[in-house]
């Protein structure tokens, strides 16, 4: 294994005797070198194509690589030194095939070009056997783990990229999670008010509405307005982020994950999806 620091700088002034060093985010590089007894002999690697190259999709138990560095998730770069960039699957795999006798195989520590969180419910029973819900919101991955590759092959100084993961954390989750926590509560008050018109039947007269009923109401446009939050909040961070990172030549935009509605109503053909904001991509 060795590591490779990107472009790391020193500047001085000729004011003063201080010097300012920029620090950049490192990548490490890991080579497997192993023999192959014959050309039709397996090595037990899986490739898969992705937008970054070729990622490393399995590493069989069982095979040559399986005590070796490389590790499933990890992007490609080098066969026996030929380098990989731009090949399809076939084509590497052909070359594995056609290889005998040593063969070196190097790659790089590969994370998804994106900076995203995770906002989902959890519910437990307790003693009495209700139903207790919680909204829990956390980063999909840690600070010290979560440097996009992509960021690492431009050359991102790692205070950018620091600075980049604590605005999504502190600016986008917060609002994204209000807004979930309301969702929530209101499925809530819909449940317990369809329950209260079953068991009371007949109808409302207008301009006698009950509480329960304007209590939805009102949660319905606060819930439109949290949605507005999270949006202009996005856009917010999205735009920073461009801003940040506009002299390496990445472009930010918003992340999203589809989320299945509930199909309430009969006539529905199927129910509806959701999308949600869950941080930013990068491309």
């Amino acid at each position: 294994r060795t590591t490779t620091k990107h472009h790391l700088q020193n500047s001085s002034s000729s004011s003063n005797t201080s010097t300012t060093k920029v620090h950049h985010i490192t990548m490490s590089h890991y080579t497997a070198t192993i023999t192959k007894q014959s050309k039709n002999q397996s090595i037990g690697i899986g490739l898969k194509e992705t937008d970054a190259g070729l990622t490393i999709s399995s590493i069989n138990s069982e095979g040559l690589l399986s005590q070796t560095c490389l590790k499933p998730g990890m992007k490609l770069l080098t066969i026996n030194n030929i380098e990989v960039s731009g090949l399809s699957t076939k084509e590497a795999v052909q070359i594995l095939k056609q290889t005998e006798g040593k063969l070196a195989l190097s790659a790089v520590d590969f994370v998804p070009a994106n900076i995203t969180f995770q906002v989902a419910v959890s519910r437990v029973r307790n003693d009495n056997g209700q139903i207790n819900e919680r909204v829990l919101a956390t980063m999909k991955r840690d600070i010290n783990n979560a440097t996009p590759t992509i960021f690492m092959e431009a050359g991102v100084p790692s205070n950018t990229f620091s600075k980049i993961y604590t605005l999504i954390e502190s600016e986008l989750l917060p609002p994204a999670m209000a807004l979930r926590s309301h969702e929530t509560t209101y499925d809530k008050e819909m449940q317990s008010y369809t329950g209260k018109q079953m068991v009371k039947g007949g109808i409302i007269g207008f301009g006698t509405e009950s509480n329960h009923e304007k209590k939805v109401l009102q949660m319905v446009k606060q819930g439109a307005q949290l949605q507005r939050n999270v949006d202009l909040k996005a856009m917010q961070v999205k735009d920073k982020t461009n801003a940040m990172l506009a002299k390496y030549n990445i472009m930010a935009t918003v992340a999203l994950e589809s989320r299945r509605l509930v199909k309430y109503s009969s006539k529905q053909k199927q129910s509806n999806t959701a999308l949600d904001v869950v941080g930013i991509q990068f491309h």
